[in-house]
């Protein structure tokens, strides 16, 4: 391996893991029970978004972590497996409250798509309208001068 490679390599596992000490820091004064990966997911999207952090300063290993995904949820399905009496005892709750807030999640998901457009929508219809003003302004000028 390349020197400039395990330089690469080391600069993004310290990205990720000033962001990680960030939202465990974060997830421990925040008094709501927000997991400390969920916090980091929120905190690399709006460093991404702001521009803070460029996307090839992480990208390489964000992609070597996906690929991993199936192998990082072992330990889950066997916590999962180790609580079998629970599953028997409230299985259907569970299962209901599951769908239920898929249900949720699909609905407010929508409605908030549907609000974005349409507020996207109006900004654009107001610029075209702007547009469409100056264009008359000019042609009326133009109109007056001939």
């Amino acid at each position: 391996m390349s020197a400039k490679k395990v330089y690469g390599f080391l600069t993004q596992a310290f990205i990720f893991a000033v962001i990680m000490l960030v939202s465990n820091m974060i997830a421990a004064i925040v008094p709501i029970p927000i997991p400390a990966s969920v916090v980091g997911l929120v905190l690399l999207f709006l460093l991404l978004c702001l521009k803070v952090i460029k996307l090839e300063q992480v990208e390489t290993l964000g992609t070597s972590l996906t690929s991993l995904i199936g192998f990082l949820f072992v330990p889950s399905g066997i916590s999962v497996m180790n609580s079998l009496g629970v599953m028997q005892q409230y299985g259907l709750q569970i299962v209901l409250v599951i769908l239920l807030a898929t249900i949720i999640l699909l609905g407010a998901t929508g409605l908030f798509s549907q609000l974005i457009l349409s507020l996207s929508g109006k900004h654009k219809t107001e610029a075209d309208m702007k547009t469409k003003t100056v264009q008359n302004q000019q042609n009326n000028k133009e109109l007056v001068h001939h």
